[in-house]
Parts: C-alpha cells; sequence; structure tokens
C-alpha cells in the first residue's frame, strides 16, 4: 500500500509541475514580396490552440548585425518573449519584447531594452563599459498582427514613446453623440520631448465629400449615433492610422469611411489625403496581416462591385490589384471588365462568370473578412 502511494504521489507531482508548451514557434527564410519587390526575411510562425500568427522579422540591412536564431523566442509563464540581439561600435543593445494573449491574440505588453555604451577614456587609456537598462509598459497593448516591419523597427532602441498615442478627449466618446466635434489628440515623443498635437474631425463637413458632394449635415441625419474611431495600419507603415465612421451615401444603405494617416516625413496626421480619396471608401476592410485593403460599392441596380488594393508606399498610393463584379439578381460573380456595367446582359454560358462556391480563396477571404461595426 505504501509502495502505490508513493507511484500515486510520484505521478501527482508529475502533472503538476510539468506543463505541456502552450505555443510552437517555427521559422522559416521566405521570400516576401511587396509590389513586385522582393525581400528575404525570417518569418516567425507562431501557434497555439488552433490560433496561428505570423511574425516578420528585419533584415540585417534594416537592423545591425541582427540575426535571428531559435533560441531568441522563449515560452514564459504568461506568454512568450522575441529578443533581438543588435548593434555594434559603441552601442550593442539587447531589447526583449513581451506577448501575452488578449482577445485571443497574443499582443505586445511591454519592452526590455538593455544597452551597454563603449567609450574610450583617455585617463585610464583603456574602454569604459556602462550598462543601462530600461522597461516600457504598453498600454494599450499593440497585437501581434499590427507588428509591422517599420513599427519593429521603430520600437527598437527608442521604445514606445516614440510610437503616436491616440485619445479622444470628449466626454461623449462612445456614448450618445451630443456635438459633431470630436477631439483626438496625437502624443508622442522622439527623444527631443514630448509631443502633442491635437486634431478637430467635423461630423458632416468633410471638405472633399462623399462622391465629390460637399455635405453639410447634423450626425444624427449621417447615422451617426456616438464618436469613435478604430485604430488600424491602412497604409501598411507599420504605424497606426485613424478610421472614421463618416456616416452613410446619400441613399442611405452604404456605409462610408474618412481617415487621418501619419505622415512620418512630417509627423502629423493628414485627414484623407489625395490616395485615400481615390479609392471606393464604402465598405473598408483592412487585411494588415496581409497587407491588402478592401471595399466594396453597390449600385443598388442588381451589381457590386468589390475591390482589392495594394498600398504602393513609393508612389503613396492605392493600386487596385482585383476587382470583382457581383450580379446579385443571377447570384453570380465575374472578375471580366465586360459586366461592370449593372445594365450587362451576363451570358450564363460565359465560363468568366462563376458561382461563389468557385470563387478564389482570395476573394472568399476578402468578401467575408470582418469589417467595422461602429
Amino acid at each position: 500500500m505504501k509502495k502505490l502511494f508513493t507511484i500515486f504521489f510520484i505521478l501527482f507531482l508529475c502533472t503538476t509541475f510539468y506543463a505541456e508548451p502552450n505555443y510552437s514557434f517555427f521559422n522559416e527564410k521566405w521570400n516576401v514580396v511587396h509590389l513586385k519587390k522582393s525581400t528575404v526575411r525570417n518569418c516567425l510562425e507562431i501557434s497555439r490552440n488552433g490560433g496561428r500568427w505570423m511574425l516578420e522579422l528585419p533584415t540585417i540591412e534594416e537592423l545591425k548585425n541582427y540575426d535571428f536564431d531559435e533560441n531568441d523566442i522563449k515560452e514564459n509563464k504568461d506568454g512568450f518573449e522575441l529578443h533581438f540581439h543588435w548593434g555594434g561600435g559603441n552601442y550593442i543593445h539587447h531589447d526583449i519584447f513581451f506577448f501575452k494573449e488578449f482577445e485571443d491574440e497574443p499582443c505586445l505588453y511591454k519592452i526590455e531594452s538593455n544597452w551597454t555604451e563603449n567609450s574610450w577614456d583617455d585617463k585610464l587609456n583603456d574602454w569604459k563599459v556602462i550598462e543601462n537598462s530600461e522597461t516600457s509598459e504598453i498600454n494599450p497593448p499593440v497585437k501581434i498582427s499590427r507588428l509591422g516591419i517599420k513599427k519593429i523597427l521603430s520600437l527598437l532602441g527608442s521604445g514606445y514613446d516614440s510610437i503616436p498615442k491616440i485619445t479622444c478627449l470628449d466626454s461623449d466618446y462612445d456614448k450618445p453623440i451630443k456635438d459633431k466635434i470630436m477631439h483626438i489628440e496625437v502624443s508622442y515623443d522622439w527623444g527631443e520631448g514630448k509631443r502633442i498635437h491635437h486634431l478637430e474631425y467635423v461630423y458632416g463637413e468633410n471638405p472633399h465629400g462623399m462622391f465629390g458632394l460637399a455635405e453639410r449635415f447634423e450626425p444624427a441625419d449621417l447615422g451617426i449615433e456616438k464618436k469613435h474611431f478604430d485604430l488600424v495600419d491602412l497604409n501598411f507603415d507599420g504605424f497606426d492610422d485613424i478610421l472614421i465612421f463618416a456616416g452613410y451615401t446619400m441613399n442611405g444603405s452604404q456605409p462610408y469611411y474618412d481617415a487621418y494617416l501619419w505622415n512620418q516625413r512630417t509627423d502629423r496626421f493628414e485627414l484623407n489625403p489625395p490616395y485615400w480619396n481615390e479609392i471606393c471608401r464604402t465598405y473598408v476592410k483592412c487585411n494588415e496581416i496581409d497587407r491588402l485593403l478592401y471595399s466594396s460599392y453597390n449600385t443598388t441596380r442588381g451589381l457590386i462591385i468589390y475591390y482589392i488594393y495594394e498600398y504602393d508606399e513609393a508612389g503613396e498610393k492605392y493600386i487596385t490589384s482585383e476587382k470583382l463584379y457581383y450580379n446579385y439578381k443571377l447570384d453570380l460573380y465575374s472578375e471580366n471588365e465586360k459586366y461592370s456595367d449593372w445594365y450587362t446582359e451576363w451570358d450564363l454560358n460565359d465560363t468568366d462568370i462563376v458561382p461563389y462556391e468557385k470563387l478564389p480563396k482570395y476573394w472568399k477571404r476578402a468578401i467575408n473578412f470582418k469589417g467595422w461595426d461602429f
């Protein structure tokens, strides 16, 4: 009996103090292509309980002397941590990104920065080494799907304060709307002290207007019940942009969006820059992981047009990479430009006309991709 108790006690200790890993990590070098420009970089796949996330890592050209290996990703009691060893010459850096899950996605919530400064001391006739350490709490945490290369590079060395923080100053934010002006504060620190600038978004007075119209409406007339914006990287530069539900089109059926996009040259947000006004701004959805923007427009005459956009960073413009036409009276789709007009007679014998089941995967993903519920 005593021996049996000993066996059960050992089994209890094993199951209590030994836990299977929560996460699995897989690293592979991929030839990543954006707008026909290819870059070979490490792509880290992180998975847990059916969830799967991809993280592209900097190259040695982007981050001095950086090289990723399997020891740089480690699981811990809260989630996992990603180590960056980089630098050279007078400064050697070791930055640690800490992740844990919020809303079923790993989020960066803390950064520990360690760096060594090497300088020559003439009096000692030797090198003097100064070690420094700093911890930054990130609030709100940044989703792993929002960690583009540029955002990672901005966080390394300069810390979280170099990323713009965006808040609404109005007491009626996310509550029944009281007035038509939304006051947004942007603050950040580039190492020269904290900078703050304020944005005033006026509902119904967008100088461009949807489809060239000059609206002068009250929020209630636009179908807006509360002030709200979402932070999303609309042009995939690694920095949050501000997406605002601006109301509905004149027939009252289609939501359209205004946007403040971050301009790195001016360190400011721009409301509806020219390239934003050149796209279809109804039913906007952003696939940050695949760096694609989706939108669609209902002609209300039997045809819905779907768009997929890529962003050309060098040209500062969106490029329409795909376009799809849906005849909702026939419940059929076509990529053929021939069927771009609602009044076009659709030839049901045309092999370019297909049901939903025969659409390519990228179109199914675009059509079903979740947007925003304001």
